[in-house]
C-alpha cells in the first residue's frame, strides 16, 4: 500500500502552493478563480437554505400523516437511502472531477438534487428513501466545492485573498490565528478556506430554518415542502451560469469523454483506501473524521423527533434549536483557529481536547436539560465540538496532488457516510426503544460515545514533523511513504 499511496500523493499542494507565492496569475487566471470562488459561496448558501427550511418542514409535514415514531423511521430511512447513494457515487463523481473537470460533475449534481427536492410532496415511506438515494447518488456537491477552493489555493488565490468580496476578507482576518507557525502557511490557508465554506453554507442553514418556519406558516403543507427546492433551483442556475474550469488539467466537455471519465473514477475506488489510508497518522485523523461525522449524523436526524417527544416542540422553537444547533460548531471552529491551534496544545490536543468537551456536552444534553432553554443552552456545548472538522481536513489535504483532488474528497466523504449507513439504523434502534422512558435521550449518549472515541484518535496521530527544504517546510511522517518531488 505504500508504492500505491506514494504514487497517488505525486505534486502536492503543499508543493504547487509554494510555486504560485511566487509567481503572480494573468488576469484571465485571477478572475476565473474569483469567480469559481463567489459560485462556490452562492450554490452553497442557497442549497443549504433549502436544506435547512426541508429540516424544520418535514418532520412536521410527516407528522400530519403518521405518528411522531412513524416519521422519525420514514426520515431515517431517507438519509440512510441517501447515505448509501453518497458511498456508491460520491467517490465516482469525485474522481470524475479530475478527468472531465469540475464543472460538468458540478452542474450535473446540482441539477439533479433540485429535481428531488421538487418532488417530495408524497409522504410514503418508499417513495422518501427513493427520492433520498438519488439525490444521496448526486450528492457530491459538497466535495467538489472543497475540490475548487483547493485548486484556488493551489494556485495562490486563496479565499478571502486580495479580489476577494468584503465578507470573506473579513473572515479571513479574524479566522487566521495570530500565530502563522503552524505546520507550514499552507495548512492555515487550507483550513480558513474550508471554514469559510463551512460559515457560509452555515449561515445558509440558519436563514432555511426561518424561511422554513416561514413557509409552513404561510403556506399549504404539500407547498411548503415543495417550495424548499425554490431555493436549490437558484443555485443550480447561478452555477450552470457562471461556474468556470478549476481542474489543473481539463478538456471542452463531450458525452464521451464523461463516460470514459466515468469508468476511470470506479476504477479509481480501488485506490481510495491507500489515498485516504496512506499512514498511520492519516488513518487515525480518517478515523476521527469519520466517528465525528457518526455523532453529528445522528443527532442531527433526530433532534427534531427528540424535541417532540421530550417537549412537544413547535416548528418555531424547532427553527430556533436547529439555529443554535448549526451556529455553534462555527463558534468551536472559530476558537480552535485563533485560540487553541496557535497555543502549545497545537493541532492534536486541542482537537482533542474540543471533540472530549462535546462528549460531555451531549451527556448532559440528554440527561440534565428539563426546559426548552436549557436544551438550547446545552446544545452549544454538545455541538461546538464539531467546530474541528475544518481542521481534521485540511490535515488531511495537503500532501495530495491537485489533480488528485477530487477523488481524495470524494474518498473521505464517501468513507465517512458509508459508516453512517450503520450509524443512523443504531440511532433508530435507540431512540424508538427509549423514546416512551428516556425521550430518546440514548441518541445524545451514543453520540458522547462516538466524540470520546474520535477524541482519542486525534490525540494519538500526534503533531506532524517538518523539516526545512529550500525556502519552504515538507513534511516528514513517521511510517508514511516516500513522496515523489517535483523538478519544476
Amino acid at each position: 500500500m505504500a508504492d500505491e499511496a506514494a504514487a497517488l500523493l505525486g505534486d502536492s499542494v503543499e508543493e504547487a502552493y509554494d510555486r504560485a507565492r511566487h509567481n503572480k496569475l494573468t488576469p484571465e487566471k485571477a478572475r476565473d478563480l474569483r469567480h469559481a470562488r463567489w459560485c462556490v459561496y452562492a450554490s452553497q448558501f442557497l442549497h443549504k437554505v433549502a436544506w435547512g427550511a426541508y429540516s424544520v418542514v418535514s418532520p412536521f409535514y410527516l407528522a400530519l400523516f403518521m405518528s411522531t415514531a412513524a416519521a422519525a423511521n420514514v426520515a431515517t430511512a431517507e438519509w440512510a437511502a441517501y447515505s448509501i447513494g453518497q458511498v456508491l457515487c460520491t467517490p465516482i463523481l469525485g474522481a470524475a472531477t479530475d478527468q472531465a473537470g469540475r464543472r460538468p460533475v458540478f452542474v450535473v449534481c446540482q441539477l439533479a438534487i433540485t429535481i428531488m427536492f421538487l418532488v417530495l410532496f408524497w409522504p410514503n415511506l418508499y417513495w422518501w428513501a427513493l427520492t433520498g438515494f438519488v439525490q444521496g447518488c448526486f450528492s457530491c456537491t459538497w466535495a467538489v466545492s472543497i475540490t475548487i477552493l483547493v485548486d484556488c489555493v493551489s494556485n495562490g488565490a486563496p479565499p478571502g485573498g486580495e479580489d476577494d468580496i468584503l465578507i470573506m476578507r473579513l473572515f479571513r482576518r479574524i479566522a487566521t490565528p495570530a500565530s502563522e507557525t503552524l505546520d507550514g502557511e499552507v495548512r492555515q490557508e487550507l483550513a480558513v478556506a474550508v471554514t469559510a465554506l463551512w460559515f457560509v453554507a452555515g449561515t445558509g442553514e440558519v436563514v432555511g430554518y426561518g424561511v422554513g418556519y416561514g413557509l409552513w406558516a404561510v403556506l399549504p403543507s404539500w407547498l411548503a415542502i415543495i417550495s424548499c427546492g425554490v431555493f436549490q433551483l437558484i443555485g443550480a442556475s447561478i452555477v450552470y451560469a457562471h461556474l468556470p474550469e478549476t481542474a489543473p488539467s481539463s478538456k471542452p466537455f463531450s458525452y464521451a469523454e464523461a463516460f470514459d471519465a466515468a469508468m476511470v473514477a470506479v476504477k479509481a475506488q480501488t485506490q481510495a483506501v491507500a489515498m485516504v489510508l496512506r499512514d498511520t497518522r492519516s488513518t487515525y485523523l480518517t478515523a476521527s473524521y469519520v466517528l465525528q461525522y457518526f455523532a453529528l449524523t445522528g443527532v442531527t436526524d433526530l433532534c427534531v423527533f427528540w424535541g417532540q417527544a421530550k417537549y412537544d416542540w413547535s416548528a418555531q422553537s424547532a427553527a430556533v434549536y436547529l439555529a443554535v444547533f448549526t451556529i455553534s460548531p462555527g463558534v468551536g471552529a472559530l476558537i480552535g483557529s485563533r485560540l487553541l491551534y496557535p497555543s502549545q496544545l497545537r493541532y492534536a490536543k486541542s482537537i482533542a481536547l474540543m471533540l472530549f468537551s462535546a462528549a460531555v456536552g451531549c451527556v448532559l444534553e440528554g440527561l440534565a436539560s428539563p426546559t426548552v432553554a436549557s436544551a438550547i443552552g446545552l446544545s452549544i456545548l454538545a455541538t461546538a465540538g464539531g467546530g474541528v472538522y475544518p481542521a481534521i481536513l485540511a490535515l488531511l489535504t495537503p500532501d495530495v496532488a491537485p489533480g488528485r483532488q477530487g477523488h481524495l474528497q470524494g474518498a473521505l466523504y464517501a468513507i465517512a457516510t458509508l459508516g453512517s449507513v450503520a450509524a443512523l439504523g443504531i440511532y433508530l434502534a435507540l431512540f424508538n426503544t427509549t423514546e416512551t422512558f428516556l425521550d430518546g435521550a440514548s441518541i445524545w449518549l451514543l453520540s458522547a460515545l462516538f466524540f470520546c472515541f474520535a477524541a482519542l484518535f486525534s490525540y494519538a496521530a500526534g503533531e506532524r514533523i517538518t523539516v526545512e527544504r529550500g525556502q519552504s517546510k515538507h513534511p516528514v511522517i513517521p511510517g508514511s511513504p516516500p513522496r515523489r518531488r517535483s523538478n519544476v
